[in-house]
């Protein structure tokens, strides 16, 4: 699935700036959230834990509560379209969720933070998957794909 525009916290941009979050380095994880989070996911300007992000998914058909980490875990800071830009990113096959057993139900967002444990960490940034909110039955895949010119840049 090729994701809309991923969108940054301020708060994240605050803590990339302070050291609080250090692209490329610790363990970055996507979960997957329902339509009915929409008015907390879309509020960018106070948003920063994981915790006043509400929604997520069932854990069930596979899906595991506080999401997946991303390939490589860490992410990655790479050169982006030049040599003075940056891009954040991670691996170009995406992030496959599969329901297995059960239909992973009512997803629309997808959450990408920094984490520091089970159910803890700064927030990022999100993206949103689909106008609609929809469903994976089991056995099915969803793969989601960062774009080409990364989750977001620096130039």
């Amino acid at each position: 699935m090729a994701a809309g525009t991923y969108k940054i916290y301020a708060k994240a941009k605050q803590y990339i700036g302070n050291g609080t979050i250090t692209l490329g380095a610790g363990v970055f994880k996507m979960s997957l959230h329902r339509a009915s989070a929409s008015a907390a996911i879309l509020v960018l300007s106070t948003r920063s834990t994981f915790a006043s992000i509400p929604g997520e998914i069932s854990a069930v058909g596979g899906y595991v509560a506080g999401g997946r980490n991303l390939v490589p875990a860490t992410a990655q800071w790479v050169v982006g379209a030049s040599a003075k830009q940056y891009k954040f990113t991670y691996s170009t096959v995406g992030l496959v969720f599969t329901a297995s057993g059960a239909s992973l139900s009512n997803i629309k967002y997808a959450v990408l933070r920094n984490s520091t444990g089970a159910g803890a960490g700064k927030v990022l940034c999100f993206v949103t998957l689909s106008t609609a909110a929809f469903t994976i039955t089991s056995p099915n895949t969803v793969s989601i794909l960062p774009p080409a010119t990364g989750v977001f840049t620096m130039a």
